[in-house]
């Protein structure tokens, strides 16, 4: 049981006792109700200054969440590990894409547990490992995008091995190169910019359309991407799909010499250069990350702050909350689950989304407040 001023309720909080009328004895409100913002506004309207809680007790569904979360972040961790051992060690006479391919059928496991789980993982960020915990993220969304166009397993595990492998081309350009702070010289551009033919390179001994995603990445569906300007269906498909992946996931990364987008920003982005893309992979990627993709922190119209931990495809615009901030900005004492979905929360809307710097603000002090929830 926690005592907490009314101004710092949020819906979905569960009173531990009667909420009386004050000077008549008279129940507003019994034990055990879950509060909506109607009831909290009435609840101030009797000038009530504190009221009882209960220290909330987690579904079966956050329970579930509890137990798997840990063990998939633990699983990307490894993940982004095993891909930095594979890659850096990469030798012709030594690398096999079976090697890949199990990396692939450890995160197509991981998918089929909660793939919301998964897409929370991937905005753990670190500067040392971003070419290969970018590569898993990239394989991530591009196995949920090739899911949603129905691809099979077998062609799902094709697409993530293509997704990892996607920018080894950069294991060919100086390291000072690509983690550097400031502008490129003209000539470090240039050599970047030659990564797509590098990885084509040192893959030749694998299948030709893993070797046309690395070459083609960075291809543009109207024809504006490098190295070779190819446009619309003369790009392998598959490459259509891993560089929209590449775009998004680079866009919500932080970088040395830029700070991260929001999600939300990050589609912002890619929707004003739509042309770049195949429209019907855009499409299907639109949905499967929807209107306030997972990670992104939101407030609601009754002043809470949020952040975006579940989306449903036939309500895109009432997704699942892990409510962190009450009313008056201050940091909850335990995040509280808010479905907006729900009937009960019929009332409750997102009213905007919190740009980046404030964003990256309360992403922070979530992680050292919540460590223990890796999730969201």
């Amino acid at each position: 049981m926690q005592r907490i001023r009314v101004g710092s309720l949020v819906p979905g909080m569960i009173l531990a006792q009667d909420v009386l009328i004050p000077r008549t004895g008279v129940t507003l409100l019994p034990m055990n109700t879950v509060l909506t913002m109607e009831m909290i506004r009435r609840i101030g309207s009797f000038n009530i200054d504190e009221v009882y809680i209960k220290v909330p007790e987690r579904s079966n569904k956050e329970k579930n969440e509890e137990i798997l979360a840990p063990v998939m972040a633990e699983t990307h961790e490894k993940s982004v590990a095993a891909v930095e051992q594979v890659i850096t060690n990469f030798r012709k006479d030594s690398f096999t894409q079976e090697a890949i391919e199990g990396l692939v059928g450890d995160l197509l496991e991981q998918v089929e547990m909660d793939a919301d789980l998964l897409l929370n993982l991937t905005h753990m960020k670190s500067y040392d490992n971003y070419l290969f915990s970018h590569a898993v993220n990239v394989s991530i969304i591009s196995i949920l995008i090739g899911e949603q166009l129905g691809y099979e397993k077998e062609e799902l595990n094709q697409l993530g091995v293509a997704a990892l492998l996607h920018d080894i081309g950069m294991l060919k350009i100086a390291v000072e190169t690509w983690r550097k702070t400031g502008t490129l010289t003209p000539e470090e551009y240039q050599e970047v910019r030659k990564h797509p033919e590098y990885g084509a390179e040192l893959l030749a001994g694998m299948s030709a359309e893993i070797q046309a995603v690395a070459a083609q990445h960075h291809e543009r569906y109207d024809g504006s991407g490098y190295p070779r300007g190819l446009k619309g269906s003369e790009i392998n498909y598959k490459a259509r799909i891993v560089a929209l992946a590449d775009v998004y996931e680079a866009c919500i990364s932080d970088r040395p010499y830029r700070e991260r987008l929001t999600p939300q920003e990050a589609i912002k982005l890619i929707v004003a250069n739509q042309e770049g893309f195949d429209p019907n992979i855009l499409k299907v990627f639109l949905l499967t990350m929807a209107i306030y993709p997972i990670g992104t922190f939101v407030r609601l119209n009754t002043g809470e702050i949020g952040k975006v931990i579940r989306v449903s495809k036939n309500q895109p615009f009432r997704p699942v909350l892990s409510l962190y901030f009450d009313r008056q900005g201050e940091l909850l004492g335990q995040p509280i689950r808010l479905d907006l979905s729900a009937d009960v929360n019929h009332l409750l809307y997102i009213e905007d989304t919190i740009p980046a710097p404030e964003h990256k603000k309360l992403s922070e002090k979530v992680a050292t407040a919540f460590s223990h929830r890796p999730w969201g």
